[in-house]
């Protein structure tokens, strides 16, 4: 079963106003309507993720109701992740009111996106929730490149004390924490409710194909996921470039990642994974 564990979903109306780096750097990567959506995802993947962003200092804001509207659209094949602002006084109050009046199953978190410490105490509150509700975080905990994101909270290896804090809260590293994808491969190794998805680097290829190697060498690649970052690029492309890693040309001589481990990664990861409880 192929399952998209990432794909993002929004509506021009969601950017703010004025804003550009955002824009250009999200949005401009394309056309993330519900429409596109069932074109670019929906038709390919059997089950997906869809993800909210909302992250008011950088001018994007989509609703939770919005994902969550479109995931009772697709019941029995959608997971919709809610996303809040942990800084906010009524962040506790809304993610409570995503999960259990809305019907969405996880948190989208970003402290580079959030400008937030990982390790502070209104986040804690927000993982304490997620612990008590059993839901799952996805963290974008790699690289941001509008120029108001925080990449000193970014480390992948922030997420270490979080999870011995909390070792039954069920997290994603979204982007195998890119460019830190070593500190990724390592937590995977040290913490099993860790799982990292592979959206947004099938076009770096090299890149890709590092990150993929360490988590071989770590024995970890049982929990890597497939995703597309849609629109970064659709469901069937990133499975096209995924399948195409070990084509360098002619004259390489670069060892292969296995290609039976590429298939077990796009088609053997099922949502019990991170919601055993169905």
């Amino acid at each position: 079963m192929v399952i998209d564990w990432h794909a993002n979903l929004w509506l021009p109306s969601h950017f703010a106003e004025g804003e550009t780096e955002m824009g250009t750097r999200v949005a401009g990567t394309g056309d993330a309507s519900p429409e596109a959506f069932e074109c670019d995802v929906a038709a390919s993947a059997e089950q997906f993720i869809v993800i909210t962003m909302n992250f008011e200092r950088m001018g994007l804001q989509v609703p939770n109701r919005f994902v969550a509207d479109f995931v009772q659209t697709h019941k029995g094949r959608a997971k919709g992740f809610a996303c809040v602002d942990p800084m906010s006084g009524n962040a506790e109050c809304d993610l409570e009111q995503a999960i259990v009046e809305l019907g969405l199953h996880g948190l989208k978190i970003s402290p580079v996106y959030g400008g937030f410490d990982p390790w502070c105490a209104e986040a804690g509150r927000i993982y304490k929730l997620c612990d008590r509700l059993g839901v799952p975080l996805l963290w974008h905990q790699s690289a941001g490149y509008p120029s108001s994101c925080t990449l000193e909270h970014g480390r992948p290896v922030l997420l270490d004390r979080i999870a011995r804090e909390f070792p039954n809260l069920r997290m994603i590293i979204a982007h195998l924490g890119q460019p830190w994808m070593e500190e990724t491969v390592v937590l995977l190794r040290k913490h099993k409710q860790i799982y990292a998805d592979l959206s947004a680097r099938f076009h770096r290829k090299w890149q890709l194909y590092h990150g993929l190697m360490v988590a071989l060498e770590y024995g970890v690649t049982d929990q890597l996921l497939f995703g597309s970052d849609f629109p970064v690029r659709s469901t069937a492309d990133a499975m096209a470039e995924f399948r195409a890693l070990n084509d360098w040309g002619p004259d390489a001589s670069m060892p292969r990642f296995p290609d039976e481990v590429i298939e077990d990664i796009i088609t053997n990861r099922p949502l019990e994974l991170l919601w055993p409880e169905g």
